[in-house]
């Protein structure tokens, strides 16, 4: 299964374990603060912090309703490379020793001014006031 791990502005496609250690040891909380270890669309891997404020973690394991992130803020740059390549190998065990907790899939909120009919009613609305003001 191919693997693809990218950041803001780099991309690897089948990381080895040293290519993992290196971006993950990028991460210095300014420019690059988010790494993504993807197998599919919709399955992953995220890394989010820096080595000074530490690593959050969250996975995705299919569709939106199985997102999981981890709780604190404080995981070690250490452990986080142990994980990603614990991942990458697809071994389970990088899931132990964590808490995981689900992250709620919520659908956006759309207005009504948003969407292509209530820019139609605006426009009709629009032309109709200009009909009737030039009478």
């Amino acid at each position: 299964m191919a693997l693809t791990l990218t950041t803001h502005d780099t991309r690897f496609d089948d990381p080895d374990d040293g290519t993992i250690a290196k971006v993950l040891a990028s991460l210095d909380g300014s420019h690059t603060t988010l790494v993504t270890l993807e197998r599919s669309e919709v399955a992953y891997l995220q890394a989010e912090g820096s080595a000074a404020s530490g690593f959050s973690l969250e996975h995705q394991d299919g569709g939106l309703d199985h997102r999981y992130k981890s709780r604190g803020d404080s995981l070690p740059p250490g452990r986080i490379v142990e994980i990603f390549q614990a991942y990458a190998r697809g071994d389970a065990a990088w899931r132990r020793g964590l808490d995981w907790e689900p992250v709620p899939h919520v659908e956006p909120y759309i207005p009504w001014f948003s969407t292509w009919w209530g820019y139609v009613l605006l426009l009709f609305a629009v032309a109709g006031l200009i009909w009737w003001w030039q009478g």
